[in-house]
């Protein structure tokens, strides 16, 4: 019974602290946001950044989207930079253009020499190196764009003065109930980003959206110190920029002209490689407020699937794991609510409840397994 006792108070402290996670990053959602300004004659160049690998069957719906932009098409240039693609996604870019007749672009490619530099954030370095704007905006490819997504991140940035503008990312064109599932557990990772952002105190980003002043960029170092990670071209920059201007120099454009879509993950094995990638990079992170709210929500998520494996032993562990798992179903709820209505993804209500016991087993097993296994990303081991 003691031991009983011990962990019924611990799973009570870890709902508590998550609970207190959720409900900071839903006080900054409700931060009101200032009605944007209107962009002038003075518009600031922009360089708009793809960096692409093997993306031939997908980059066309990314580059239609961005040459349809409403921002002014001799005020922003596209840099396409190319990492080491072997199914001629350069042929395919270049074709694109040409049928279209849009000037103003450019693809970049790596040294194929002796010592060749591999990997998305060479790619973005690459590109940055040749950029002619004085602001930065990342995208993938396989992401498709607002027409006026470019003008709502400048119009964020005009109006704010922010470092960093973390943009707001949306899975889209779900097409079975395990992508709507996706979907609306990636509801609850953009309301953190939000409310967090909003409150000076930014833990996550997507560098599907991202936007940043060149000069901050080589100010902080770009990319040095954590390239041995094949990803976290956006955490590891986001953490450099908070710890030198600030977190309130960082903001999230409530915007839905802000979105940017992609796809979600087709399969489970393709969602799994994508986490596994992400959480991996974890061991570079210094953010102590990151590093927090990283464990309580793991520690929480895992000790209800401990609760109900150890329900095989005595019922009253099962009955704990449930009510903590039914305690989660109402926390997470305002949250993934609020975020649903701004992405318009209500529709997705019925599968809320699948979505969250689906979360709550792959975050747990997705902990370990990415210290453990060897994961893959576009022909290159991670």
């Amino acid at each position: 019974m003691m031991l009983l006792a011990v962990i019924g108070v611990v799973m009570m402290l870890l709902g508590i602290l998550y609970t207190v996670i959720l409900l900071t990053a839903l006080s900054g959602l409700s931060i009101p946001v200032k009605e944007t300004l209107p962009l002038s004659v003075t518009e600031p160049f922009v360089s708009v950044i793809i960096p692409v690998r093997n993306e031939k069957h997908q980059i066309g719906s990314c580059l239609q989207s961005l040459i349809q932009q409403d921002y002014p098409s001799h005020r922003f240039e596209l840099i396409i930079s190319d990492d080491f693609s072997d199914d001629r996604t350069e042929e395919q870019v270049t074709r694109f253009f040409q049928e279209k007749s849009f000037k103003n672009w450019r693809i970049q490619t790596g040294d194929s020499g002796k010592h060749p530099e591999f990997g998305k954030k060479k790619a973005i370095e690459r590109a940055i190196d040749i950029a002619l704007g004085t602001l930065i905006l990342t995208t993938d490819a396989d992401t498709t764009h607002h027409p006026g997504w470019i003008s709502s991140m400048i119009k964020c940035h005009l109006e704010t003065g922010a470092k960093m503008i973390l943009g707001p990312v949306m899975l889209a064109g779900e097409s079975n109930p395990f992508q709507k599932m996706q979907t609306l557990e990636f509801l609850g990772v953009m309301g953190l980003t939000a409310g967090f952002a909003n409150l000076g105190h930014p833990l996550m980003c997507n560098g599907a959206n991202l936007c940043y002043e060149k000069e901050v960029f080589h100010e902080v170092g770009g990319f040095q110190g954590n390239e041995q990670y094949i990803s976290g071209d956006d955490q590891f920059l986001l953490w450099k920029v908070k710890q030198r201007f600030g977190g309130k120099s960082i903001r999230f454009p409530a915007d839905p002209d802000a979105i940017v879509t992609t796809p979600p993950a087709a399969d489970i094995r393709s969602f799994l490689r994508q986490r596994l990638r992400w959480i991996s990079k974890s061991r570079g992170y210094r953010d102590k407020l990151v590093l927090l709210t990283g464990a309580v929500t793991y520690l929480f998520q895992a000790i209800i699937v401990t609760g109900f494996f150890l329900g095989f032993l005595s019922p009253l562990y099962l009955y704990l794991g449930v009510s903590l798992f039914c305690f989660k179903v109402l926390a997470d709820f305002p949250l993934v609510f609020s975020m649903a209505r701004f992405f318009g993804k209500q529709r997705l209500w019925p599968w809320y409840l699948p979505a969250q016991l689906f979360q709550v087993v792959y975050v747990t097993l997705s902990g370990p397994l990415a210290f453990l296994v060897q994961s893959s990303w576009k022909g290159r081991k991670v």
